[in-house]
């Protein structure tokens, strides 16, 4: 019913009037002619609707499925997304991946530890330019796991003190002084300096998450050998010769490892066992002499030990025609019984005749220095050690402080 809005009752009655005049007008006939067509009409009207209705839900229903594959991951340390990968089951993989970063093959796990703690959550993609930053954070597994490892820098702000220097500060700080400059002057300049109050931008490496890992760990150690020396007459006196080589031994080793980010906190021995105990190595050690003789020398000991060794006695009393280095010796003895502790047996008089003849403008250190009616051993730096007199005993003297020397011997060349 048509319906004029005049405020009038009169008129709305004449419309009802009109409209009741229009409706006897059809003839019966085509009434019901105009009543199938209706009748049609809506029929097709309805299946319209409905197939639209079922394509419309079909539609739903694709998109619904292909929802799944516009999920993120995000794995998140404390209250940031650090991260964000493809899938649930890829985030699962970092996490486990983080963990055997840190661990050590073969041992077993007993307990790991995140702090922060690590979480994974869905994150669906949405259209635009936020759809666009996410799917530009997706990460593989190994990358996200070589990210998580490494850590990332933070910057932040150091006042320099008094006594601060470019160079202490980046030893102090880890980094090279050519960072520092340029990070806070631009171009490098290896004359820059500092003033006490400046204000320098550092840098450092910290860890996303600090990993703790207690494992119980097995492992082998090497079992060091002893040395053991015996005396042999069959060997020249300061002479050795190894007889046995020393072969070392292992032992295993089971023990509860704790680290964090991968170093060692705390070590703590559950077991040792002893695998293969180790050989000792056997030398042999010479107490045999040999006889100097003219013109030869020898190599198994320096004249600067001998130097030091008959240094030792110095104080010790003279005592003409003796050899004892404590209870007192004269000079030949005293050379005599010092060569003698290194394994060369001197004559007790005419020493002047063994070992190798050199010029004293090429003395060294143990040489016999061969004056008249005397003997001593070059000490170096122009000096002697021998048995001086009754009065002075061995003392170390001036070379020509009993007169002058007329020969060198060599015996250890």
């Amino acid at each position: 019913m048509y319906i004029k809005y005049d405020n009038t009752c009169e008129t709305i009655e004449k419309h009802e009037k009109e409209d009741s005049i229009m409706t006897n007008h059809f003839q019966p006939g085509v009434n019901t002619k105009i009543k199938r067509v209706f009748k049609a009409t809506a029929s097709v009207l309805l299946i319209a609707v409905m197939a639209f209705a079922m394509l419309f839900s079909s539609s739903n229903d694709s998109f619904a499925a292909e929802g799944s594959a516009d999920e993120l991951w995000a794995i998140t340390i404390g209250d940031e997304d650090v991260l964000f990968v493809d899938s649930e089951e890829s985030a699962t993989q970092v996490i486990e991946g983080l963990k055997n970063y840190y661990l050590t093959q073969g041992s077993t796990v007993l307990d790991v530890q995140f702090e922060p703690q690590i979480q994974i959550k869905k994150v669906i993609k949405t259209t635009g330019d936020d759809y666009a930053a996410q799917s530009a954070n997706t990460t593989n597994v190994e990358d996200a796991v070589t990210q998580l490892s490494e850590g990332k820098v933070e910057y932040f702000v150091y006042k320099t003190e008094e006594g601060d220097t470019l160079e202490s500060i980046a030893k102090d700080k880890g980094i090279s002084v050519k960072k520092l400059v340029t990070l806070n002057f631009g171009e490098y300049d290896a004359d820059e300096t500092i003033k006490e109050g400046t204000y320098l931008v550092l840098y450092a490496e910290v860890p996303y998450v600090d990993v703790t890992t207690v494992e119980k760990v097995t492992s082998k150690k090497s079992i060091d050998y002893d040395t053991v020396y015996k005396k042999t007459s069959s060997l020249k006196k300061g002479t050795c010769k190894v007889k046995t080589k020393g072969v070392k031994g292992s032992k295993q080793l089971v023990q509860q490892v704790t680290k964090v980010n991968g170093e060692t906190t705390d070590s703590e021995l559950i077991s040792s066992k002893v695998v293969k105990q180790p050989t000792d190595k056997v030398v042999l050690k010479g107490t045999g002499s040999v006889t100097a003789k003219a013109g030869v020398t020898f190599d198994f000991a320096e004249g600067s030990e001998v130097v030091e060794y008959a240094k030792k006695f110095v104080g010790n009393p003279y005592v003409y025609g003796g050899t004892s280095l404590t209870k007192g010796a004269d000079c030949s003895g005293f050379v005599y019984s010092v060569y003698k502790n290194f394994g060369v047996n001197l004559p007790r008089v005419g020493q002047s005749s063994v070992g190798k003849a050199v010029s004293y403008k090429n003395v060294k250190k143990g040489d016999i220095l061969i004056y008249s009616g005397h003997v001593a051993i070059y000490a170096g730096n122009g000096k002697a050690v021998h048995a001086v007199n009754e009065r002075l005993g061995i003392r170390v003297t001036s070379v020509n402080y009993t007169g002058s020397v007329i020969a060198v011997r060599r015996i250890f060349d």
